[in-house]
């Protein structure tokens, strides 16, 4: 982590109400190779005044 990022919170992929969310997260970061399963954690960063969603 860098001195201009800062982690905003997590969340673990799940299969209730936020899987519109996720599962576009999820196609997105699948076409960058990284896979994304329910039950894995992904961290919000807050990162040159973007915010950035990753795997934990």
């Amino acid at each position: 982590m860098t001195d201009d990022e800062r982690i905003l919170g997590t969340t673990k992929v799940t299969d209730r109400w936020r899987i519109s969310l996720i599962k576009a997260v999820r196609e997105e970061l699948a076409e960058a190779g990284t896979e994304v399963e329910v039950g894995d954690r992904l961290v919000y960063k807050l990162r040159d005044g973007r915010i950035v969603v990753e795997p934990a």
